[in-house]
């Protein structure tokens, strides 16, 4: 799929930077950002048959769990920093369990409910490729998936790939908003498309930053805009 690999390369230059920050801080292989290509092809939107959301295909419960806001008006599953930020800490807590990328990478897929039946119908083995027959078979497909899909992205040069960059804006500034705001009106005032804005704020669901007093919500603009705004 050489024109849907050029896309993702395209959009990793826009989220990967994000990601690594993210994992450097909780001191994790900063290779896990290839996890989001499989779980959401890059889009902060994805929503799976099962009702996973967002990049990192989070369940509403786990998201939950992870202290995520998910409401009418916003869904931080859908928020590139607060979602990359919940996954890594729910692969970190993986981590403490298996003290293994490859199972931790199969935990996050199926729930390490079946990655310890698995270990278990394996006669205790810990190592991933010991207890792949008794994953469940997405799970089988999943891990050599991640393998393939860090190889594509380190070695695409050498497949005459070449990234196609995205119309979203590459360089952005986040500010903190105390009040209520409608983007419409935002994207109106600084001459701006909406879809722009909507593309680098997926997590307002009605184009509503429900900001206030007593907790602020973010705005992500593109860094030219940010004397305008």
């Amino acid at each position: 799929r050489p024109t849907f690999t050029e896309i993702i390369l395209g959009l990793s230059a826009f989220y990967f930077p994000l990601f690594e920050e993210v994992f450097d801080r909780y001191d994790m292989p900063l290779e896990l950002k290839y996890l989001s290509i499989i779980e959401s092809a890059l889009n902060p939107n994805a929503v799976s048959r099962v009702g996973a959301v967002g990049l990192w295909q989070l369940m509403y419960g786990t998201a939950k769990g992870l202290n995520l806001e998910v409401n009418s008006l916003i869904d931080e599953r859908r928020d590139v920093l607060k979602s990359t930020d919940a996954a890594a800490r729910y692969m970190k807590k993986l981590y403490d369990v298996y003290q293994d990328w490859h199972l931790v990478i199969a935990a996050y897929n199926c729930g390490p409910g079946n990655v310890n039946k698995a270990i278990d119908r394996a006669g205790g083995k810990t190592d991933y490729w010991k207890i792949y027959y008794a994953l469940p078979r997405e799970t089988r497909e999943f891990v050599p998936a991640y393998i393939a899909t860090t190889y594509i992205m380190n070695y695409y040069r050498e497949h005459q790939l070449t990234p196609r960059f995205p119309k979203i804006a590459l360089h952005t500034d986040t500010i903190m908003l105390h009040k209520s705001v409608d983007m419409k009106q935002v994207a109106r005032v600084m001459n701006l498309e909406i879809e722009s804005l909507r593309e680098l704020n997926p997590m307002y669901r009605r184009d509503i930053i429900p900001g206030s007093p007593e907790k602020a919500y973010p705005i992500r603009i593109p860094v030219e805009y940010i004397p305008v705004f």
